[in-house]
Formats: C-alpha cells, sequence, structure tokens
C-alpha cells in the first residue's frame, strides 16, 4: 500500500524520524533559554551590586566639602588654594579607593547567582575574603599505626573482616598470623580432605576439595594438613586416606590442629580394600599401630568425630581377647568395618559385651554398624539380647534364616538406637 507515491511503512519510519528530531530540536532549544536567563541574570545582579557599590562610594564625604575646609574658607573669605603635596595626597586616597572598588566589584564574578545576590554581601567590605575554606583536618593512614594499636583493633573485628584484613599486605597478614591464636574462629564445612600418594611426584599430597564440587571447581593442593586451612577459621570436615598413604605420618598433625582449634574431624575414611587382587594387601596402612592406639586416637576426637570407615586391607591387627573395636559405637553414629582380604568377623561373646557396654553409657548416641554377618548368632539369641529383627532372608543353599539387620532399643535413653547392617 503507497501513500502520495510512497510506501507506507516508509512513510511512518519518516514520521518517527521527524518526531524524534522535534524531541531533541525541542532539548536543545531548552538548554539554550535556561543558558540564556543564567546568563542574564548573572549580568543582573552584577549591574545590582555595581550600582549599589558606586551609590555607597557618592555618600562617603569628599576633602573639598569636609566641614573644616568650608569653615577656612568663611572665615578668611579667601578660596582655598590647594598645594602640591595636599594633591597629590587626594589623588592617592582616590586611587587607592578606586583600586580597592575594582577588586570588589571582580569579586562578583567569583560568585554563584544566589551568593551574589544576599543582603550579606552587600555590606561586606571585602567580598574577595568571603568564603575562606577551613584548613584541612591532617589525615593518619592505617598503616601509619603502630602494631599494638592495630592489634587493639583487630579485637572489634570478626573471622571474615579479620581474613580480609590479612590479604591487604604481608604486614597485616603477619599481624594477623601472630595473634591467631587469641581469635575467635569461624566454623567451615564447605570442603573436605584427601589425602593420597601421587604416583607421577612419588609423594603424598593433601587435597582441599568443594564437598558438592563439579569439574571446573578448583582443588588445593599441599604436603601438610596446616598449609591448607584458612586463618582464623575451624575446618568442620571429612578426611580421606586413600591407597599406601601411611596413617601413622598424619596422625600427630590431626591431634595438633585439633587442640588449637584449627581442624575437627566429622569423619575418618580409610579407603582401597576393594582394590585388593588376590592375597596382595592394599588401602590406607594402618598396620603400623595397635587397635588400642587407635581406639585411643579415635577417643581424642570427641565429641566431633561421627563416623569411621575401615575399609582398609592393611588393617592393624585385632584382638581377639576384648571387643577393642566395638567399643567405639559409643562415640560414634556411623561405624563401617568392611573390607575383602583377610575377612574380619565378629562373633556373639564380643558383640554382646559390646551392646551390654553401649546400653549402660549415658553418653551414647544412636549408632549404625556395617559389618559382616556373624556365624555363630541366630535370631533368637538376637531377641535375648533385647533386639528385634527388621530384615531377613533364607539362604538358598542351607535354607538358613540370614538376618540382615538388627534394632537394639538403649535401657534408658529415650530415641536412641543401635542398628546393625550384615552383608
Amino acid at each position: 500500500m503507497k501513500f502520495a507515491g510512497v510506501p507506507l511503512g516508509l512513510s511512518k519510519v519518516a514520521f518517527k524520524m521527524t518526531q524524534q528530531r522535534r524531541g531533541l530540536a525541542f532539548v536543545s532549544s531548552q538548554a539554550n533559554n535556561v543558558r540564556k536567563i543564567t546568563i542574564m541574570a548573572s549580568t543582573v545582579a552584577f549591574e545590582f551590586n555595581k550600582a549599589t557599590l558606586k551609590l555607597r562610594r557618592s555618600l562617603h564625604i569628599s576633602p573639598r566639602n569636609s566641614p573644616e575646609v568650608q569653615r577656612k574658607s568663611t572665615a578668611g573669605g579667601e578660596s582655598e588654594i590647594e598645594s602640591p603635596g595636599s594633591t597629590q595626597s587626594t589623588s592617592r586616597k582616590c586611587s587607592r579607593r578606586n583600586r580597592q572598588l575594582c577588586a570588589e566589584l571582580s569579586s562578583f564574578a567569583l560568585y554563584p547567582l544566589f551568593g551574589a545576590l544576599s543582603p550579606s554581601h552587600f555590606s561586606s567590605p571585602n567580598l574577595l575574603f568571603q568564603n575562606e575554606k577551613k584548613p584541612p583536618k591532617p589525615i593518619v593512614e592505617f598503616l601509619q599505626l603502630s602494631d599494638t594499636d592495630i592489634c587493639e583493633i583487630m579485637c572489634f573485628l570478626n573471622p571474615r573482616s579479620l581474613l580480609n584484613l590479612s590479604q591487604t599486605c604481608k604486614r597485616l597478614r603477619q599481624l594477623c598470623l601472630s595473634n591467631e591464636e587469641n581469635i575467635e574462629k569461624r566454623d567451615v564445612s564447605s570442603h573436605e580432605i584427601t589425602i593420597s600418594f601421587n604416583q607421577i611426584k612419588r609423594r603424598t599430597e593433601v587435597r582441599l576439595l568443594k564437598r558438592e564440587r563439579t569439574r571446573s571447581d578448583p582443588q588445593f593442593t599441599c604436603t601438610t594438613i596446616r598449609g591448607l586451612l584458612a586463618p582464623f577459621s575451624r575446618a568442620l570436615t571429612k578426611i580421606t586416606f586413600d591407597t599406601t598413604v601411611f596413617v601413622t605420618d598424619w596422625m600427630d598433625e590431626i591431634l595438633n590442629l585439633h587442640r588449637e582449634s584449627r581442624l575437627i574431624p566429622l569423619s575418618l575414611v580409610f579407603t582401597g580394600g576393594a582394590l585388593t587382587k588376590g592375597n596382595q594387601l592394599t588401602g590406607a596402612d594402618l598396620r603400623a599401630i595397635s587397635e588400642t592406639e587407635f581406639v585411643d586416637f579415635v577417643s581424642k576426637l570427641q565429641p566431633h568425630l561421627q563416623e569411621i570407615q575401615l575399609s582398609t586391607s592393611r588393617m592393624f591387627k585385632v584382638n581377639s581377647e576384648s571387643p577393642g573395636l566395638l567399643r567405639m559405637i559409643s562415640m560414634l553414629s556411623s561405624f563401617g568395618i568392611v573390607y575383602e582380604r583377610p575377612p574380619l568377623r565378629f562373633y556373639h561373646e564380643e558383640i554382646s559385651e559390646a551392646i551390654t557396654n553401649w546400653r549402660s553409657d549415658s553418653l551414647s548416641r544412636s549408632c549404625d554398624v556395617y559389618m559382616r554377618r556373624p556365624h555363630d548368632i541366630s535370631p533368637d539369641m538376637w531377641i535375648k539380647m533385647s533386639g528385634s529383627v527388621d530384615e531377613s532372608r533364607i539362604d538358598p543353599y542351607t535354607d538358613e534364616v540370614l538376618v540382615s539387620r538388627i534394632t537394639i532399643k538403649h535401657s534408658f535413653l529415650v530415641h536412641i538406637d543401635l542398628v546393625f547392617h550384615f552383608h
């Protein structure tokens, strides 16, 4: 469709462009009008102040018309004849007055419109020195303070602010780290620690990984656990020991960091047992310590430690006289002792003694135990130990009832259960 020989679409575009040009022209014309009004108002203010000063100067009495000169001329009857000296002094006074007038007039250009029109400026003898600024107060930079003053300021900062402060420069970082023991720690549970052996570099490394991580999330690597912990923080984390890692090399550092309230292990996982090939033992190496030493190590990490998973084949020698490992069910919320070779089994006497200790301990907590099924305990014997059979199945080869899950109630604590998961 065309309109007056021009397509309708083109006419609409031309109309919009015309409207935009008109709008821009209107805005620019308004700006020009405001500029003209401002210049006119400034000119009027300047002329008004100039006329005011001229009127004020004209009201001053000149030396020619002073009362003393008129009195002398009337008494002597002669006209006053000025000496050359008096003429020079009069001209000097006039020139000085003119210079002062020029200075006052030139100062009007330094004042804004409303300042020039204010009544206080009309009566001012010198407008050049009206708005003198006060000298600025001396500024003391933060780094110019002494170490004692900076440490006193640090006492009022929270751990997050202290961490940001320590990342500014070397001096502040050293001050923050030197006073780290006296500063409250903030709990951080966003990462977990993995200790593994690097086959390429042939050394054991510590990696700090984000718990719910993706491929793009960075990982931090160091040769010690302390080197990965953020300052002014207490790490509530899970520690995983991979295969071929000597656990005894890390036990002292973990205990020291725990005493310093820098590291709180919530879970200890010893892995690598599933990688066993034939009769070869693999996994995290616990063979350098005894069962009693391991239980003592776990007791020193209480009450924070909640889980232990022994999934390694390189186990310490298990004591067969007393249920040393099963004593930890009173300290933990989850305990797993599952590995491939050699198969570790517990018997009725050991399990019964561990259950009795758990039911009589007032500090016991609900615990899930994952272990191999004992051969010498029948469903009736579990019931005698105040247990309820939750899951069971029948062995297709021997027609024996195999218990898969047992729940035992605490003797006097409500809602505290001990659950055995057998496989």
